[in-house]
């Protein structure tokens, strides 16, 4: 029975087996595969090189060849021979001469090894011909300072010592001793004048031939004045350096004369600045010694008043200015400060319509209210800045005419005569004095709608004015007044306010009949009645 190989499987036939032509080519066929897959020695026993796997390795012929590989010698070291250029100190330089030094144990330079030095020895600090030490103040001590040529700080301003300088940067006027060209005011004034030179307890004096020379003393303000056929004039001069002042005196003496707040700090600009201190009585009187232009404005209290430009030419006279301040309060101004406000252009921007300052006439106290600014055409032109009339009436009631008529319009009746000629100057002198005329428009009556415009002082108000529309007159007499479009304002009671209500004449002619005038009734309508009937009087201006 056959049998196979421990290696390669091969069929080994029993002795008793024939021969089969099939085993011994599969046994063949094993044996070339297996052969195929081992390397062929050649007669010199090695392997063929083309049998050889391709090997990253470095051919024995490049030891020790330039472009190779460096070789090893006995010592297990490359040759030095076959070492490049290196920069390195060699071993046995070090500690030599001109080598390098070596370092102890505690990593230092041995002493032994170190050149001479130029230093200083801890020693030597603080020790006599050695080096100063520095304190806790890292400050030299003072006993090892020398003496130095200084000047100690108590001799300051002491006698034997250094002068010292004020707040200015300028030796004071006590440490100064004789200099050889003292300061000097040189006054040019009229020949004869007596002048005098006046500083403290000093005073210098000279008479004058067109020009006088001081040689002052000591600095200081130095008041200058010349006198000559009792006229006066004066200035001061601050001198504070050693040099000429030069000034010239005019005799030159007017009056200028603020009216301003009683307190107030007036202050006039020029050719030379004068100001002073509103006495009580709020006039101020300034002296004025140069003519020219002077601005002039008063303060008080952080407040300041406008800027008024006055021309002072003439010697001897006084001028006027008033400077004066607004009171949010209107009843606290004075009439020429609301006339002021008034022409400013200020008015509407301190007070409002509805505002009330009172006034007495005969007797008689009468309330006036704001009813409007700017309403009112000059008769000069441009706007009245405001329009007065009064609270409620005057105390007695009064007739449009003697008899029932409006001919002739408001401006021919008694009552506007009575207005003009006679109420005018019962007003107070302060308020006469700031009245503007302005131009108002009125019917010329008779059933007439021709309107004329005339101007007027004191006048009536038109229906037109008071209830914005016409309803009893012809109309085309203004435009209603801001004040008078609240209906309870159109209400008015006798006396000032303390009668009973009554109704009040308008300016406007009865447009259908010659023989009326308008008026408003005692519960603020508008009506008509006889221009012969009595009726209260509501008057109204403009500033």
């Amino acid at each position: 029975m056959a049998t196979y190989t421990k290696n390669y499987n091969l069929i080994k036939p029993a002795p008793e087996d024939f021969g089969d032509v099939a085993d011994l080519n599969a046994n063949a066929d094993k044996v070339d595969e297996v052969l195929k897959k081992k390397a062929d020695l050649d007669a010199g026993g090695k392997l063929p090189a083309e049998q050889l796997p391709t090997l990253s390795y470095i051919p024995a012929s490049e030891k020790g060849k330039a472009g190779g590989v460096a070789s090893l010698g006995q010592d297990g070291k490359v040759p030095a021979g076959q070492l490049p250029s290196l920069d390195y100190i060699p071993n046995n330089q070090k500690g030599q001469p001109d080598g390098v030094a070596s370092l102890g144990s505690d990593g230092k330079v041995p002493s032994g090894q170190l050149p001479s030095l130029d230093y200083i020895p801890t020693a030597q600090k603080g020790a006599a011909n050695g080096v100063a030490t520095l304190d806790g103040n890292r400050k030299v001590p003072v006993a090892q300072i020398p003496e130095l040529d200084y000047i100690p700080t108590s001799q300051k301003g002491t006698a034997g010592g250094v002068a010292t300088l004020g707040a200015d940067g300028k030796i004071p006027e006590s440490q100064l001793g004789a200099v050889g060209v003292p300061p000097q005011i040189i006054v040019t004034v009229p020949s004869g004048s007596a002048v005098t030179c006046k500083s403290g307890s000093k005073t210098l004096s000279a008479t004058s031939t067109g020009t006088v020379t001081f040689a002052l003393p000591a600095y200081g303000t130095w008041t200058v004045t010349a006198t000559l056929n009792g006229q006066t004039a004066t200035e001061n001069v601050v001198v504070d350096d050693v040099k000429q002042y030069r000034l010239s005196l005019a005799y030159f003496s007017a009056t200028l004369r603020v009216t301003s707040e009683s307190g107030a700090t007036v202050t006039a600009t020029g050719p030379k600045t004068v100001s002073g201190t509103v006495p009580s009585n709020g006039v101020l009187d300034l002296k004025i010694t140069a003519p020219g232009t002077y601005a002039v404005s008063a303060s008080k209290s952080g407040e300041k008043t406008e800027t008024v430009s006055v021309q002072i030419t003439n010697s001897g006279q006084t001028y006027t200015a008033e400077c004066l301040f607004f009171n949010k309060v209107l009843a606290n101004n004075t009439w020429a400060q609301i006339s002021k406000a008034s022409a400013a252009g200020k008015a509407s921007t301190l007070w409002k319509v509805g505002d009330e300052k009172n006034i007495s006439v005969n007797g008689e106290t009468l309330t006036l209210v704001i009813v409007g600014f700017g309403h009112d055409d000059l008769a000069g032109g441009g706007k009245a800045g405001i329009t007065f009339g009064l609270k409620h009436l005057m105390k007695d009631q009064r007739q449009m005419n003697s008899s029932s008529t409006n001919s002739g319009g408001f401006p021919g009746s008694a009552m506007y005569s009575w207005l003009q000629n006679t109420l005018l100057k019962q007003l107070p002198s302060d308020l006469q004095s700031v009245l503007k005329s302005v131009n108002k428009k009125t019917s010329a009556g008779s059933a007439s709608s021709t309107i004329n415009t005339n101007a007027m002082k004191l006048f009536l108000f038109s229906e037109q004015e008071i209830f914005g529309s016409k309803t009893y007159s012809t109309g085309n007499e203004g435009a209603q007044y801001p004040y008078f479009a609240t209906a309870g304002n159109r209400i008015k009671h006798l006396a000032n306010g303390t009668g009973s209500a009554n109704w009040w004449w308008e300016r406007s002619p009865y447009a259908s009949s010659s023989n009326g005038f308008c008026y408003v009734d005692s519960s603020g309508y508008a009506n008509v009645n006889y221009a012969v009937n009595s009726s209260g009087v509501c008057f109204g201006f403009c500033v």
